[in-house]
């Protein structure tokens, strides 16, 4: 799975989809995944508890490519996410990874459109909990202040290379500021990994910056959303993955450095281990513990994420599954679930540890 996560990164989305429909270079793939959750915001007074019928980053997509001889074939992706709970909300044509490219088994592809960046690529596969309640991304990706390392991005031109002895190298950069007027400052954003697949080992190292330049210019224009002026940040990341027989072990550790108005809000570190055992070829059990560090040296600003599952293979491609999520923040942090609503109109608090049940089930075509 991992393997297929890797060399799909730029490609595709991190479910390798499989062909439902198949007109002319057209394939129709996609995820329905949806879950019934109850959650507790976790206040320390006037806690309050709701259930939700939760779509959890379902999505629809066609792909294609033609080959144009010589080994060289041109590829394409329109992909949008689908709102199963709730019809009328979200459901926009191309709001996620849309792009046109030219691909080469020898000299890897280029793509130009709206993507994942590479920085989020590489660990995405590792979140034993990714698209669900439980996703790591509660506290890991620099979630505050609107700035979001682990992003997908507009205005991206992308290059992943083929494999080279279990190595795989995927760079991106943004053509920020489109709409810049003189006198303005140009945003920017650099995104760059090398992922490293051989049989029970993978490993990733990656590097990302964005700067968002003047406010209003162009896709970068509100990337970083406090101060909306010349903000900047910067993060690397290092993940790894080990197999053997029936138990699987991930790890990542991520440090995050900033300039400009957001810098008092996004200086921080976090790390994450997780570990997965399957007790049969249908049913597993996993664990994953995330910890957010300090942000910018203030006191009381960490948080915590304990998370329990069991998943239940019901064919290739359809699967349920259980889990349980806690959050536990300190006195000045408020982290709460990514993936969760809202309960009860409020949102996030601090020195709150809200926790959640959810009963789901996912099938990909």
């Amino acid at each position: 799975m991992k393997k297929k996560l890797l060399a799909l990164a730029i490609a595709g989305a991190f479910v390798a989809p499989v062909a439902m429909a198949d007109t002319g270079n057209v394939t129709i793939y996609g995820q329905a995944n949806v879950s019934y959750d109850a959650v507790n915001n976790g206040y320390t007074s006037n806690s309050a508890s709701t259930n939700h019928v939760s779509s959890n980053v379902s999505r629809l997509g066609f792909k294609g490519s033609e080959d144009l001889g010589n080994g060289l074939s041109a590829t394409w992706q329109i992909e949008q996410g689908v709102n199963i709970d709730n019809s009328g909300a979200g459901n926009t044509l191309a709001t996620r990874n849309t792009f046109a490219g030219l691909s080469s088994a020898s000299m890897g592809t280029v793509l130009m459109g709206r993507h994942d960046t590479p920085y989020k690529i590489a660990t995405r596969g590792l979140d034993l909990f990714f698209d669900t309640v439980a996703d790591n991304r509660s506290i890991m990706g620099m979630t505050v202040v609107g700035v979001s390392e682990d992003a997908r991005l507009t205005d991206v031109v992308a290059y992943i290379s083929p494999a080279m002895s279990g190595v795989t190298v995927a760079i991106a950069t943004v053509a920020g500021a489109e709409t810049a007027a003189s006198g303005t400052t140009k945003g920017a954003a650099w995104s760059l990994t090398g992922m490293y697949n051989a049989g029970p080992v993978n490993a990733s190292l990656s590097y990302q910056t964005i700067d968002n330049g003047t406010a209003g210019t162009g896709s970068l224009g509100n990337i970083l959303t406090v101060g909306g002026t010349d903000n900047k940040a910067t993060a690397w990341k290092l993940g790894g993955g080990y197999t053997m027989d029936a138990l699987q072990l991930n790890a990542v550790y991520e440090k995050f450095s900033s300039s400009g108005a957001i810098k008092s809000a996004a200086d921080r570190a976090a790390w994450y281990l997780a570990g997965k055992y399957s007790v049969s070829a249908s049913d597993a059990v996993k664990l994953a513990y995330t910890s957010a560090g300090k942000v910018d040296s203030k006191a009381d600003t960490e948080a915590t994420q304990l998370s329990l599952g069991y998943d239940h293979s019901l064919t290739k491609r359809t699967s349920v599954y259980a889990l349980y999520s806690k959050i536990s923040n300190k006195s000045a942090q408020s982290y709460t679930f990514s993936q969760a609503t809202s309960v009860s109109g409020a949102g996030a608090k601090a020195d709150a540890d809200p926790s959640v049940w959810s009963l789901g089930m996912k099938h990909a075509f």
